[in-house]
């Protein structure tokens, strides 16, 4: 790593520090992870399920932690199929080795909810020993991602649920008996329940949730600090721990009784608490209205959007839908 990278990843171990509220003794700590997530060597494996990869672009959209950065060689967090250069054999092979090398040390992030029983079929990657018969010929079966998780869940130190579909279900579960859908933890449940899973909720999450989950779990891991401090759906506190109606900007409009009642009459600059269109930030967990998106410090009430409450585990049953 040349001098100049080096310096930059030093800042961004203290930005990332900050937003995890560590202390300053562990800024070297965390500058040792970043650098080896940077060069493929952190033991971390990132497979995807029933989603729509925005977990991902989330991800790709981070400003603490560039993941254009992660892809110096052919292998970006040993394993992630979206940022990855590698393909086929050459890819899956990765996750075998890093299962050889890090047994007992590797963090298994999950995005995206698992299929099982007859849906496993309609979720795989990778191939399989056997062979199966399409239209008269003879292909390798396909090797559904329930069946990759009965191998890596064991052998992980910790699993990583990132978004809403990978930690509660999410739009998968809706109708659960087409998909046969579960989360994470429920995965985890029937596999091996001495394993720790970590939520990272939202539809999607916030990259620093992200970034900060992961950095969180590589330094618990790594006995630099104690293990993550979670809230009762596995959360890491620290983001999820306020409500975002306590913290929105609109909260004194709500106060002075001050609501948007119809779209057609939203003004410029409009600041009107938004409950009576749906807004769902009472019952929601999150920073989003501290924490915000991007440089422009936009996050959803900020442009006169309700809350769907995307990071709570039922939140796409109570989405509006087209009657």
């Amino acid at each position: 790593m040349s001098e100049e990278d080096h310096d930059k990843t030093r800042q961004q171990a203290e930005e990332i520090a900050d937003h995890l509220d560590l202390p300053d003794e562990l800024v070297d700590d965390v500058h040792e992870h970043l650098t080896d997530l940077k060069e493929g060597k952190a033991p971390v494996i990132w497979i995807q399920g029933q989603n729509c990869t925005g977990c991902t672009i989330t991800l790709m959209d981070s400003e603490r932690l560039r993941p254009g950065a992660l892809v110096h060689g052919k292998v970006a967090l040993r394993y992630q199929p979206d940022l990855m250069s590698a393909e086929g054999y050459a890819a899956t092979d990765i996750i075998k080795k890093t299962e050889e090398e890090e047994a007992g040390k590797y963090i298994l992030v999950l995005e995206g909810a698992i299929p099982t029983g007859e849906g496993e079929a309609f979720c795989t990657f990778g191939l399989t020993d056997t062979t199966e018969e399409m239209m008269g010929r003879m292909l390798p079966g396909n090797r559904s991602i329930f069946d990759w998780l009965v191998e890596l869940i064991p052998g992980a130190e910790a699993v990583m649920a990132v978004g809403n579909c990978a930690s509660f279900g999410g739009i998968p579960m809706m109708d659960v008996s087409v998909t046969g859908a579960g989360s994470a933890t429920d995965v985890v449940q029937a596999v091996d329940p001495s394993k720790p899973v970590i939520n990272v909720a939202g539809c999607p999450p916030h990259p620093d949730w992200i970034t900060g989950t992961l950095m969180d779990l590589l330094l618990w891991v790594g006995e630099h600090k104690e293990a993550p401090i979670l809230d009762d759906k596995m959360r890491l506190k620290r983001f999820y721990e306020g409500k975002v109606h306590d913290i929105c900007e609109r909260r004194k409009a709500f106060e002075d009784k001050r609501f948007v009642e119809d779209w057609n009459d939203l003004a410029e600059d409009e600041d009107r608490c938004l409950l009576k269109m749906g807004c769902r930030g009472p019952s929601t967990h999150a920073d989003c209205p501290t924490r915000v998106w991007r440089t422009d410090f936009k996050w959803c009430v900020a442009t006169n959007a309700p809350c769907q409450g995307c990071t709570e585990p039922d939140f796409q049953d109570k989405l509006p839908h087209l009657k």
